[in-house]
């Protein structure tokens, strides 16, 4: 006899009413918030269903509070004009920019009956951002239920805090600089940007308060890695999160052509800002919530630097 034991979506929660909803456009009162309203009722006229304004590529996108991994995604269709759903791709991922538009597509949908729920297999995938997009010259995107079944997808413990209204955490874990950025671009936003002396003064009380790193006697527990990096081939640093590099914090600056390329603070140096080995693997800080600072940099890592 077999015995197969597997989650369900009934045996997971709905996260969907945890996240915020916007759409492409709105129409006709169907505003993006009423699929995640906890009501399957299919009838339009019920103030239950959201309704976008025809034109192109028409899209719905959730943000949840955290990296998810998702199970299953179940859409309730209405019970008129429930050919407008037809063909929308299901998108899930932590890629922000564009709607979520960019990231990996967990179901297309054939179909789906009218007034009827239909339930699509994500198989685990993790993310922030759900997002159903119809790819067209001329759509409309109107539903009236989404519901994401998944579990948290459990980052390594962290000290969170706020700076200067900023949502941070330092996370107990210590990696080489690339894989510390990949890590908070999964589970949160990117790797902490520093754009004032405000914010400098807030992160060095933050780091004065996580015990894991006064704690820790190792010297690489002192030095914590940001966002920092440097042009491989000159002198200019940015931030990978976009961010301006107006305010600066060098204790001194380095010829580049003898310096590493990734750039942290040290804890023992007045938490000046340093260029630490891209390979050493230190705590670091992310930035936790999405900002419109600018666009980040993409990276691709294949080497750990």
């Amino acid at each position: 006899m077999w015995i197969l034991a597997d989650f369900t979506a009934e045996s997971l929660e709905n996260v969907a009413p945890e996240g915020i909803a916007s759409q492409s456009s709105t129409a006709f009162l169907g505003v993006a918030s009423r699929a995640v309203d906890g009501n399957r009722d299919p009838e339009y006229s019920h103030e239950s269903c959201t309704h976008t304004v025809g034109g192109p590529n028409p899209w719905w996108s959730l943000l949840l509070p955290v990296v998810y991994r998702v199970t299953t995604v179940s859409i309730t269709n209405r019970n008129v004009a429930s050919e407008r759903i037809n063909n929308a791709e299901i998108l899930i991922g932590n890629f922000l920019e564009n709607n979520g538009n960019s990231n990996p597509r967990c179901a297309v949908i054939s179909s789906i009956p009218s007034g009827g729920t239909k339930t699509f297999n994500c198989t685990g995938m993790t993310g922030r951002m759900l997002t159903v997009k119809i790819s067209t010259s001329f759509g409309i995107l109107t539903m009236c239920e989404l519901e994401v079944y998944g579990e948290l997808a459990a980052p390594s413990p962290s000290f969170s805090a706020v700076v200067m209204g900023r949502r941070v955490a330092v996370v107990q874990k210590k990696l080489c600089w690339s894989d510390a950025l990949l890590y908070c671009r999964e589970h949160y936003w990117d790797l902490l940007s520093v754009r004032s002396e405000q914010e400098q003064r807030g992160l060095e009380e933050v780091l004065r308060n996580s015990t894991f790193l006064t704690n820790d006697p190792s010297v690489s527990s002192r030095h914590v890695w940001l966002g920092l990096r440097r042009r491989l081939m000159g002198s200019s640093w940015f931030w990978m999160s976009g961010a301006s590099m107006s305010y600066i914090y060098w204790k001194e600056q380095h010829t580049w052509q003898v310096t590493s390329p990734c750039g942290g603070v040290d804890a023992d140096d007045s938490f000046y800002w340093r260029n630490f080995p891209c390979g050493d693997h230190l705590y670091f800080v992310c930035l936790k919530e999405f900002e419109e600072n600018g666009s980040r940099v993409e990276f691709y890592s294949f080497t750990g630097q």
